[in-house]
């Protein structure tokens, strides 16, 4: 079964499997991949990012997730954390994440956290990787004990996608920390399945990551030489109008958005 597939249970390594959510947009691609981590044999199992407040969404992920023993959340936004609620409601699972505002009944996550539970075999451990958010983190699932079996696939949420890039949130994103953080992915993520927050898994995590790194330097080395050509007081809007080609309607606000945390960081 391939991507995308909705309303199923759609299973991608030995211990994750998804459920695509029906959210589709261009920030969301094809919509949001709610991950279902278990071994087939498990009585329990966790779910990573249950997506929007879908009922029909959040109805399925139960009925195909059965008992679930934790929720586990990338970052904050809405078409990964908003079903959130509603799906502790319909599994009476505790909701836990980097942030402690968007935590219910249990702690928030700490960096380098090992998350084994009684009845789920695959251990995941927690990885800070901020960039897109400050409270995003990445989520390292291991067959059985972390660190000791192998790593099957590595949940990036929005911190690298199955396709396109990612957006860096204005407000609390910050490009110099998402730089670091695909290094630090590029480095441990050779041959590892990318389990991404949208878009299409891929089999080599590493080779994303050094798509996205040069991405990134290619734009910032374009915005350098507009500088350089129209004066550091140009506005985002000439800046944009220079360096990107025929920019549709629809894209001119995220591409300013992304003009703007480029600046920032080449200011800093």
């Amino acid at each position: 079964m391939q991507h995308p597939a909705y309303s199923q249970l759609r299973p991608v390594t030995q211990s994750a499997a998804v459920v695509l959510a029906p959210n589709p947009s261009y920030a969301a691609l094809e919509g949001t991949n709610s991950w279902v981590i278990r071994d087939p044999d498990d009585e329990f199992s966790i779910v990573v990012d249950p997506g929007p407040e879908d009922e029909g969404h959040l109805n399925v992920l139960q009925t195909k997730a059965d008992k679930v023993a934790l929720i586990l959340l990338t970052h904050r936004h809405h078409d990964h954390a908003d079903g959130a609620g509603r799906f502790r409601q319909l599994t009476g699972a505790p909701i836990r994440a980097l942030d402690p505002n968007y935590c219910t009944g249990a702690p928030a996550l700490s960096d380098g956290e090992v998350i084994a539970l009684d009845g789920v075999t695959p251990q995941i451990k927690v990885v800070a990787t901020p960039g897109h958010t400050s409270d995003s983190v990445s989520y390292f699932v291991y067959t059985g004990t972390a660190e000791e079996s192998p790593l099957e696939g590595i949940i990036t949420g929005d911190t690298i996608a199955g396709r396109h890039t990612t957006m860096i949130s204005e407000t609390d994103g910050d490009l110099g920390a998402y730089l670091d953080t695909l290094s630090m992915l590029e480095e441990v993520g050779k041959n590892i399945p990318l389990l991404p927050g949208h878009g299409p898994e891929g089999a080599d995590l590493s080779a994303y990551a050094r798509k996205y790194i040069d991405r990134r330097n290619q734009r910032l080395e374009q915005i350098r030489a507009a500088l350089e050509k129209l004066g550091p007081d140009v506005s985002v809007s000439a800046l944009v109008d220079e360096i990107y080609d025929d920019v549709d309607p629809v894209l001119r606000g995220a591409a300013e958005q992304s003009t703007r945390v480029a600046l920032r960081y080449l200011k800093a």
